[in-house]
């Protein structure tokens, strides 16, 4: 190890621990340096070598044995969608429509006449009967609220009469774009919206709540993200009401900003970023700019996630898709120019071979643009990825190998999901949540959550990603266990891919020198215990810059 030769610096160093750096220089130490004025890492090494750093201005700590990790990077995940389900109607344990209707009526009796009741969760895959529920339920149970209540996918939402009537939707209303309006037979709303282009209609009728709400929710997210080893999130913005990227701004100059954020906007706002001149990467290591969230279908528990062939049993059904191939060149391209990253939600196959196609598009107006700049300029890692990549064909995984673009997956939801894949897929389902295969394919991966749909914490992720078993549902049978990762792909992919899939490599994933100082401490190996036992360790201390910032090192 080369020992830094700058001047005497006020050093943390953490001795007699097992490090698992995810940097192939040196994967594994039992020390590393800090250093606490720029929080980033000055050397990693065994206890002599890092202790011969020290000297009357560093401090030692003893790890105790404890296992070191970079700290996790949730490549995806909505916080002020989660900070707000926490306040609303939670629907998730309703077993029927009559069931969820009960349940609005208990929060309709407690609120002020007329106030909206928000509520989220339902899943009417598993009600008995199955079927989407219609806006009558609701209306008796709640009589003169307007209430909307998202899907547990977040892609359709259900709706009063009073809903839709503060929002006009009426059976005037045009087919809107990127949306559906569901009908009777006499052409009147049932009360189901489906997609973005729909359900923004009731969402801007509905509004926000107040901003010290928000900002109050924000903080107790934040609070529990870190508490489960979590030191960077991807915040992919999809709200109708733009709020999140001033509260954050908000949070970070009052110092409570951590874990670090790196944010996406709605492809809406794609025109006011280039306008500014708005880069990826633009922003300091707390809260940064990385690019642009385009929806190219809907999703599976919603059945509007675009398949290339019909959803088993509605042969008349082939999902939406909600942005086309084309209308997805043209944003890629535009933000290809304006180096802004592209981050592409596509669930089934036809939508993700459509995003393919854009972002092929969108590569080579970059190859053309790097071309003209001028010497010496350097185009900042703006990545191109696509979200959830549920269901792929072969052909286009190999695609995304050649063009380098990112999967950003989420391995519980292939637990969450099986049922329904299986149900509405058939026999498609085998080549669905394919992690094993993208890998092999050589498809850069990077993990997240896509909370507050289900559990953010990393811990039970990683056990479905190597073991493709819920923990709640430990009894179960694997499914697809030809698609599991290793303990160590998954974990790299949970940093250092996470890490490269924002652009941020060089500053974050892996605990090497000059990078920041984030860390998560574990009280037992996830490289050395059983698999099953991935989601009771305890995490010891969250680090970020190395400042703890949960948990405790003494």
């Amino acid at each position: 190890m080369a020992i830094p030769t700058t001047s005497p610096r006020l050093l943390v160093l953490l001795v007699n621990g097992v490090i698992h750096t995810m940097d192939p220089a040196r994967p594994r130490a039992s020390a590393v340096a800090v250093e606490r004025a720029s929080g980033r890492v000055v050397a990693v090494g065994d206890d002599a070598e890092i202790r011969a750093l020290g000297g009357s201005l560093a401090e030692t700590v003893d790890l105790r044995g404890n296992t070191v990790l970079p700290g996790f990077i949730d490549a995806h995940a909505h916080l002020l969608c989660l900070a707000r389900a926490r306040l609303e109607v939670d629907l998730g344990a309703a077993r029927s429509e009559d069931a969820a209707a009960a349940r609005v009526g208990q929060a309709a009796s407690r609120a002020a006449p007329s106030a909206w009741i928000i509520g989220q969760h339902w899943d009417k895959n598993r009600w008995t009967p199955s079927r989407f529920p219609s806006r009558a339920s609701i209306d008796a149970a709640a009589p003169g609220h307007p209430v909307a209540l998202w899907s547990y996918d977040g892609h359709s939402l259900w709706v009063s009469s009073e809903a839709l009537r503060r929002a006009g939707v009426t059976r005037e209303t045009p087919e809107p774009v990127g949306g559906s309006i569901q009908r009777d037979a006499d052409g009147e709303p049932t009360g189901m919206l489906f997609e973005y282009g729909a359900t923004s209609l009731v969402e801007s009728a509905a509004g926000p709540p107040d901003e010290a709400t928000d900002l109050a929710g924000l903080r107790t997210v934040l609070a529990d993200v870190r508490a489960r080893g979590i030191t960077g999130v991807h915040d992919i913005h999809t709200l109708e009401h733009d709020r999140s990227f001033r509260l954050m701004q908000r949070l970070r100059d009052s110092g409570e900003l951590s874990p670090r954020i790196l944010f996406y906007v709605r492809k809406q706002r794609l025109p006011e970023v280039v306008t500014l001149g708005l880069q990826a990467g633009f922003g300091d290591d707390s809260l940064r700019f990385g690019g642009i969230k385009v929806f190219a279908d809907g999703a599976l528990t919603s059945q509007t996630a675009a398949l290339f062939d019909p959803y088993e049993g509605e042969t008349a059904n082939r999902g939406l898709l909600t942005t086309s191939a084309d209308e997805t060149e043209a944003l890629a391209i535009a933000a290809a120019d304006g180096d802004i990253g592209v981050a592409i939600h596509a669930i089934g196959d036809r939508a993700v071979h459509a995003a393919l196609d854009g972002i092929e598009g969108a590569l080579a107006a970059r190859a053309v643009a790097s071309a003209r700049d001028q010497p010496g300029h350097t185009r900042h890692p703006a990545r191109y990825r696509i979200e959830h990549v549920q269901l792929a064909r072969p052909d286009d995984l190999a695609r995304m190998a050649r063009l380098g673009v990112v999967a950003s997956v989420q391995p519980y939801h292939a637990m969450a999901d099986r049922d329904k894949a299986d149900r509405y897929w058939g026999q498609r389902a085998r080549l669905a949540y394919a992690y094993r295969a993208m890998r092999d394919a050589g498809i850069h991966l990077a993990l997240g959550s896509d909370v507050p749909v289900d559990t953010f914490d990393p811990l039970r992720i990683l056990h479905a990603a190597v073991t493709r078993r819920d923990d709640l549902a430990p009894d179960r049978a694997a499914w697809h266990p030809e698609q599991t990762l290793t303990v160590a792909e998954a974990i790299h992919a949970y940093t250092v891919g996470a890490a490269y899939a924002g652009g941020q490599e060089a500053h974050q994933g892996s605990i090497s020198p000059g990078k920041l100082a984030d860390f998560v401490i574990l009280t037992e190996d996830p490289f050395t215990i059983p698999a099953e036992r991935l989601p009771g360790m305890e995490i010891a201390a969250t680090i970020v810059g190395g400042a703890v910032v949960h948990g405790t090192l003494d």
